[in-house]
């Protein structure tokens, strides 16, 4: 076992239970809000996180790990009330997304690093919340800039410990790219999660990243384009039925609140695209195809357990 941060405090590993790997609460455009404050209504947000985080305790999730970065609207405070509402436990995140962050395109790469070590330190600005897990992100391909960002990335994991969890670009097998990065920054891969691993139908290439040592986060369960649920679950079926059990995480990429489209869109569109659909729909399917309980076990519970286990600088 060991002792992590968590938007609540201290959190001890053995406690994780069935946790998803890469959800949001909230995800927002921080100039449309710095710029319209009167559009930020954030009782009415925090009564829909209440909601949406409830009903996934209900339905058997006990931990959530948060990864919207930093340009994504990340707001550390907003979580942490959200998780003391509710008792959800969230692991709140430092990072960058694949956009270039224009705060530091000239300045040192070593002003990227600090930043994500402070915040997993000592703290998120004054909200004394400490980040557990680092996002970077590629797409649709890397460029020096981003570049620039997954290193900046791996040596704040090096000097701290915490996981590396990434948002990739399948289609152009950008997880073999950032696992390139990490490697040459002398990252222990098995401390990486690489996401959105379900967005292909390339078995060979999600073999490649495992073979590598990563994890392959199956993270956008729920959502039906370019898979469908079928097309998901049958892909961890046949992993798990390869050996892979072990390297797997489960997750939605879902959030309590989404503001890159008009309110209620997504629940229209993708109305399986929420924090209870894993265990309440997607382990029943996995299990029509021969997953076992163990193996379901170790994807949704030991798998993160392992990976938040690795701690230390190195």
């Amino acid at each position: 076992m060991a002792i992590i941060q968590s938007a609540s405090g201290p959190l001890d590993t053995a406690d994780l239970g069935f946790t998803l790997m890469h959800e949001h609460v909230l995800v927002l455009w921080p100039p449309y809000y710095q710029q319209y404050p009167e559009a930020y209504d954030r009782d009415a947000l925090m009564a829909r996180a209440e909601s949406k985080l409830t009903a996934a305790l209900d339905g058997g999730v006990k931990t959530m790990v948060d990864l919207t970065p930093i340009d994504l609207g990340r707001d550390a405070a907003f979580i942490a009330e959200a998780a003391r509402r509710t008792g959800m436990q969230i692991i709140a995140p430092t990072g960058f997304y694949y956009q270039r962050p224009f705060h530091f395109v000239g300045r040192l790469d070593r002003e990227m690093t600090d930043l994500m070590v402070r915040d997993i330190t000592e703290g998120i600005s004054t909200t004394g919340v400490r980040a557990g897990v680092i996002k970077c992100a590629t797409e649709p391909e890397m460029d020096p800039i981003n570049e620039r960002v997954l290193r900046a990335s791996a040596r704040a994991h090096r000097e701290t410990g915490v996981p590396i969890c990434t948002h990739t670009y399948p289609a152009n097998r950008t997880g073999l790219d950032q696992q390139r990065v990490f490697k040459e920054e002398g990252v222990d891969l098995g401390r990486t999660v690489i996401g959105h691993s379900d967005d292909t139908q390339d078995i060979t290439y999600l073999e490649e990243i495992i073979e590598n040592g990563s994890y392959c986060g199956m993270d956008r369960i729920g959502i039906q384009r370019p898979n469908t649920d079928e097309q998901r679950v049958d892909l961890v079926a046949k992993l798990c039925a390869k050996g892979y059990a072990s390297r797997i995480t489960l997750s939605h990429d879902a959030a309590c609140y989404l503001d890159m489209m008009t309110d209620g869109i997504m629940d229209e569109r993708a109305p399986q695209w929420n924090f209870t659909h894993i265990p309440k729909t997607i382990v029943p399917m996995l299990k029509e195809r021969g997953v076992s309980d163990a193996e379901i076990h170790q994807m949704t519970v030991q798998n993160p357990r392992d990976i938040f286990e690795k701690t230390g600088a190195y």
